[in-house]
């Protein structure tokens, strides 16, 4: 007579099968382990070519030269459209200085039709990434707009910025719409 029951069966398999579990989970957790360390080393790396938050000094200037710079080159008179032409090319270089062109090419032409006349300030700027003499910023404009008829118009410029400083001035370098 065979009196094993079926849990002295079962029993076997479950005692096969716990290694293999085990396995499996000791695997899983090799493998994220690996993960976060290469992960937390990459961070690391990142950080410690951001100087944004240890640098105060240099972010301070960043963010003022860079806002101020904004501020006057994408303000701007019909009658007087020299003036943020200048700014631009003192301020802008390369493929910003590029955008400023053919942007400006456009509103010239509109300006003078409706005796246009713009005031950019900026807002607030923040320096997202700091390393060395490049830095990359947002920058909150506000603009305030005025036609020759007295029609105001007021509007927001939220700009995402990379900027080099070159012999002690942040030149901006690109400019993208955030």
């Amino acid at each position: 007579m065979d009196t094993e029951s079926a849990d002295d069966v079962v029993a076997p398999v479950r005692r096969r099968r716990l290694p293999v579990v085990f396995g499996a989970v000791a695997l899983v957790m090799a493998g994220l382990a690996g993960w976060f360390a290469i992960e937390a080393r990459d961070a690391t790396a990142v950080l410690t070519h951001n100087t944004a938050l240890t640098d105060v000094a240099t972010t301070a200037e960043v963010s003022d030269q860079v806002g101020k710079a904004l501020g006057t080159v994408f303000s701007y008179r019909y009658d007087d459209p020299a003036k943020s032409e200048q700014a631009a090319k003192e301020v802008l270089t390369g493929a910003a200085l590029g955008q400023y062109d053919q942007l400006f090419a456009q509103v010239r032409n509109l300006a003078v039709a409706q005796k246009l006349v713009v005031t950019s300030t900026p807002v607030v700027s923040g320096v997202k990434v700091l390393d060395g003499d490049r830095a990359s910023l947002l920058v909150f404009l506000d603009q305030t707009g005025v036609r020759g008829d007295g029609q105001r118009s007021t509007g927001a410029a939220q700009l995402s910025v990379t900027a080099e400083r070159s012999g002690g001035k942040w030149r901006v370098t690109a400019l993208a719409a955030a």
